[in-house]
């Protein structure tokens, strides 16, 4: 062998060597297998999934499913859009399944825009989104209560906290002073002509609230006061899942009044009387067992509430379903509510050019309420007379011994056996007597269906048709029972017969509506653009029947046969609405973002001259943040500007407003009466939209790696051409005439904060704040400056609609004294319900021209905070919420304190002159005026989830124990006399008689516990 041969060998094999030991160098192969789901166990297909340090990587199929190759001691890095990442170490061979939690304060959270949806990051609208973490484990009965305290600029106010009775949601302010102010509700796509009953919390993904009107343009002639978006959980590929949420609980009246017993006012009469007590004092004495009338009209509610869904799928076939029962017992008795409701949702994908969505949504409500308001039923009682006749009340007004006492018992005049001095202060009814003599429940079937077909002609261009139904029966079934009427001058069985009646309601809602909607989407280079363009209609027909009857034969046979029919009526309405809609949306290398819009609406409610509005909108966005000259590493990661301006509309005034509507009246020719009609407003063809214009300015920014976000929105919104009922002289024959008259202005400031303060493996705690500010302004009131408005004619007070000043303020006279009592002072706790006023002009009178503004019913500030913290397995959350500066007419007092009229009486007729002429009713004056702010603890959450060890044994993939509490603490102004701030219950169709409170059912504390269950 020669040298070179030779030489060649000993390469060769010297290279063989080192070939062979390289591996003994190198990292062994290790082999992962997993699947990646959400925290409820769907699959996510499409999540990606990297080596980190690496270029290497893989995606997860449309099972979920992945499986990569690599080096021991790597770690997995996790993705799915609008989902936390996961970290994962790897260090042998193994399947795995990942769960990835939600994630909704990142610029990546998609969010829904109405027809679509978009990336938060390319958003450039004011749009507010809600994830569902833990809203369906807040102890109410409905979906918009648990919305309280958690957006920016939405106001949640429980005017009515009976049980099952709907809040009253605004929108950045009342843009209207004749039509409606509510939001325009989305379930799923589908415009509701109604409110949020019949949604189940726990079958909701998400809530968006559309704010701005270049994000709620898109809707035109119902947008103009905001849109919410609720979006219902679907099906998701994977093995099938089957949830189960429970909950039962109970609530208490938060604050209870107090009522002086006789005993007290002995006590006070002595005390400013001499020790003289007057001879009615010294007769109720015999007959005096205390009694608080809140023990009579308040009791312990309980809640219960419990839901089972299942759902799975294919990557053709994707399902959700569910069945829901809930029960409220309300703090008052008698007010009851129960759902009942199911939700059903499939998703069918047979290819790549087809997809087929159906979805159903029934509910069935059974309410029931008391026909009086909290003040009727209190102040009815006598804190010196017991429930039931005793011995002695029996022997002197001749009741039967057990029987209801009425305090005209004790009136000679109204009861004949009755000898004794009058110690009457009221011929109503005692408040027992209102609530269980009289039934008033109303039953409600709702079904929402839709379905749509989508056909993809290629991957950016598709056709979507939708067609739905939205059905709601309602049935009202009304009661009075002969022993309780209010009549304090009944005689006899016969009487008593005579005074019974039932009415008998039944109201049906037909809602149809079609969508044509053709969707472009494309990619390419530095550019993002989609467009949608379509065709909606949209029909309503409103059918009612009332029958009533009286003088039943029996109180224990309430249906209307057993009486005499004493009126029969019916009534058919109709309307329809017919839209054009366009909307691009443009992003240039993801820093320029354009939005442009369009939609026609056509709505027969208005007249044949003015029926179609057009409502276009336009948005701006400069993501500042991803620009080549911005610095890497920056604090603030994320930066974007954006800006808009559009308009929406509001036809909310019901029907057939534009044409004279004919009433039938009686008019005596000659001798004999003629049947006639009149008009009870005139026709105006030329009626039309209520149109707003919106300016919309906001920054979005994230710091530290999105460790913490903020949001900033300056808004101004005027609302043109108002929706005005005119009235005219009835001389004329008619009451008046609807019409486009006046300007509204809203402005305001939303600031909304996230932050996440500790983020570790075992330990988590963020927080999220809202703030908003919102002003209101009257611009023009047509050929007049103001308006004013009056409220109760038996109490006066007045309303105050002023060009350049707030759309509603409180009006009347200045309080300077209180007029002393005088007299017997007799009954207890009695008032005179007079003051005296103060004499602004210094004309020695007290008049109109005397009159001052007392006070607005808009806060000048709204907050929310929400804090979650969690440890391990334990968790904890909480919501506060505030509303500072609103004022609250409060008529409760006038009806609570027994009030003698000031005029005849020795108190006033011992006045001077110079102060008789000062005298006004207190309703009319700042008396009644007083601080609605408060501060809430709306919610407290606590928790446990069960670890994999426990899960596993008990074949679950997901439970959590937790117990929750609803204003758990309410902070009430100081000077605020009745049971809840927020109840402004009257007038509550009348924008521009807002803030008058009567009467309101009382804040409850609501404490449950539930479980939340996977399986």
């Amino acid at each position: 062998m020669n040298s070179k041969v030779y030489l060649r060998s000993i390469l060769l094999i010297v290279l063989s060597c080192f070939l062979f030991w390289k591996p003994a160098f190198s990292q062994t192969k290790l082999t992962i297998q997993g699947v990646v789901k959400d925290e409820q166990g769907g699959i996510l297909p499409g999540a990606s999934i990297t080596v980190q340090g690496t270029k290497q990587g893989t995606v997860a199929n449309e099972k979920g499913a992945f499986s990569l190759s690599l080096d021991a001691g790597k770690n997995l890095i996790i993705n799915y859009l609008g989902y936390q990442s996961k970290t994962y170490a790897i260090t042998k061979s193994e399947t795995i399944t990942i769960n990835l939690q939600a994630q909704d304060n990142t610029m990546n959270t998609v969010v829904v825009i109405g027809y679509g949806t978009q990336k938060k990051s390319s958003v450039t609208g004011s749009v507010a989104k809600l994830t569902n973490d833990n809203l369906n484990q807040i102890p109410v009965s409905r979906a918009d209560q648990a919305l309280a305290g958690k957006l920016a600029g939405v106001q949640i106010q429980t005017t009515d906290a009976t049980a099952g009775a709907a809040p009253v949601i605004k929108i950045r302010g009342a843009a209207s002073i004749t039509a409606g102010t509510n939001p325009l509700i989305v379930i799923d796509g589908y415009p509701v002509p109604t409110d949020l009953s019949a949604v189940d919390m726990n079958n909701v993904e998400s809530i968006e609230v559309l704010k701005d009107a270049a994000s709620a343009a898109i809707y035109g002639s119902r947008g103009a006061n905001g849109v919410i978006l609720i979006t219902s959980k679907s099906g998701k590929n994977g093995k099938t899942v089957v949830g189960f949420n429970t909950s039962a609980g109970f609530k208490d009246v938060y604050r209870r009044l107090d009522f002086p017993t006789l005993s007290q006012w002995v006590d006070h009469v002595k005390s400013v009387n001499n020790g003289v007590l007057s001879p009615e004092i010294i007769a109720a004495q015999q007959y005096d067992v205390p009694l608080d009338p809140q023990d009579i009209v308040f009791r312990q509610g309980a809640f219960q509430n419990a839901q089972v869904n299942v759902s799975g799928g294919s990557s053709t076939v994707r399902y959700y379903a569910s069945g829901e029962a809930l029960f409220d017992k309300g703090v008052i008795v008698t007010n009851d509510y129960k759902r009942y409701g199911g939700q059903a949702n499939i998703d069918i994908t047979p290819n790549n050019k087809w997809k087929i969505g159906v979805s159903l949504t029934p509910s069935y409500t059974a309410q029931r309420t008391p026909n009086y308001k909290i003040h009727d039923l209190l102040r009815s009682f006598a804190t010196w007379m017991p429930l039931y006749a005793n011995e002695s009340i029996s022997q002197a007004t001749g009741l039967p011994l057990g029987n209801l006492v009425h305090q005209r018992a004790f009136d000679p005049a109204a009861n004949t056996r009755y000898k004794g001095i009058n110690l009457s202060a009221t011929a109503n009814n005692n408040g027992y007597a209102n609530l269980y003599g009289i039934d008033n429940n109303t039953y409600t079937f709702k079904t929402l269906a839709n379905a749509n077909v989508q056909y993809n002609f290629s991957k950016a261009l598709s056709l979507k048709i939708s067609g739905g139904a939205f059905v709601s029966n309602s049935r009202n079934e009304f009661f009075q029972k002969s022993w309780a009427t209010r009549d304090p001058f009944l005689q006899g069985a016969a009487v008593a017969q005579a005074s019974t009646r039932g009415t008998l309601s039944n109201t049906q809602t037909v809602d149809l509506l079609n969508e044509n909607i053709l969707s472009y989407n494309k990619s390419f280079d530095k550019h993002d653009l989609s467009v949608i363009a379509g065709f909606t209609a949209q029909s309503t027909k409103l059918s009612s029947s009332n029958s009533a009857a009286t003088n039943f034969a029996t109180d224990n046979i309430p249906t209307l046969n057993a009486g005499t029919l004493s009126s029969l009526t019916s009534a058919e309405e109709r309307s329809t609405l017919a839209s054009l809609l366009f909307r691009a949306n443009y992003a240039y290398d993801n820093k320029y973002l354009v939005s442009i819009g369009s939609r026609w609406d056509g709505s027969s409610r208005f007249g044949q001259d003015n029926r179609w509005g057009y409502f276009p909108s336009a948005s701006l966005g400069w993501r500042v943040s991803n620009e080549d000259f911005y610095p890497e590493g920056a604090v603030v990661n994320d930066f974007k500007i954006r800006t808009s301006y559009g308009a929406t509309g509001n036809n909310n005034i019901g029907n057939y407003r534009a044409f004279a509507n004919v009433n039938t009246v009686g008019a005596i020719l000659g001798d004999a009466t003629s049947l006639g009609f009149n008009s009870s407003f005139y026709d105006n063809p030329d009626l039309g939209w209520e149109r707003s214009f919106s300016f919309n300015a906001g920054v979005d920014m994230a710091f530290l790696k999105n460790r913490f976000t903020l949001t900033v929105d300056a808004y101004r919104s005027t609302t043109k051409d108002l929706l005005f009922f005119l009235p005219i002289n009835t001389i004329t024959g008619s009451n008046g005439v609807w019409t486009n008259i006046g300007e509204v202005q809203n402005q305001g400031l939303e600031i909304e904060l996230g932050a996440k303060i500790i983020d570790k493996e075992n330990l988590k705690w963020s927080i999220s704040a809202n703030g908003a500010t919102n002003e209101n302004e009257v611009k023009a009131l047509g050929n007049s400056n103001f308006i004013i408005g009056v409220g109760d004619p038996k109490r006066l007070n007045y309303f105050l609609a002023k060009v350049g000043e707030p759309l509603v303020q409180f009006y009347g006279y200045e309080y300077d004294s209180d007029i002393a009592v005088g007299g017997t002072f007799w009954p207890t706790n009695v008032h005179s319900d007079r003051i005296i006023a103060r004499d602004i002009n210094n004309d020695g009178v007290v008049n109109e021209q005397d009159r001052v503004i007392l006070g607005q019913p808009t806060p000048k500030f709204t907050w929310g905070l929400t804090s979650s913290f969690k440890y391990k397995d334990f968790d904890l959350s909480f919501v506060l919420q505030g509303s500072q500066g609103a004022s609250v007419f409060n008529a409760d007092p006038n009806y609570y304190e027994t009030q003698f009229s000031a005029t005849g009486t020795s108190a006033y007729l011992s006045l001077p002159a110079n102060l008789q002429a000062k005298t006004k009713y207190k309703t009319e004056s700042r008396y009644s005026i007083e601080d609605a702010s408060f501060v809430a603890l709306r919610n407290l959450n606590i928790g446990y989830t069960l670890n994999a060890k426990w899960l596993s044994a008990i074949k679950a993939s997901n439970l959590r124990i937790y117990a929750s509490a609803a204003n758990l603490w309410y902070k009430f102004a100081k000077g605020y006399s009745s049971y809840n701030p927020e109840g402004v219950n009257e007038y509550t169709d009348d924008p521009l008689k807002n803030g008058y409170q009567r009467g309101s059912a009382p804040v409850t504390r609501n404490i449950t516990f539930g479980i939340n269950a996977n399986f």
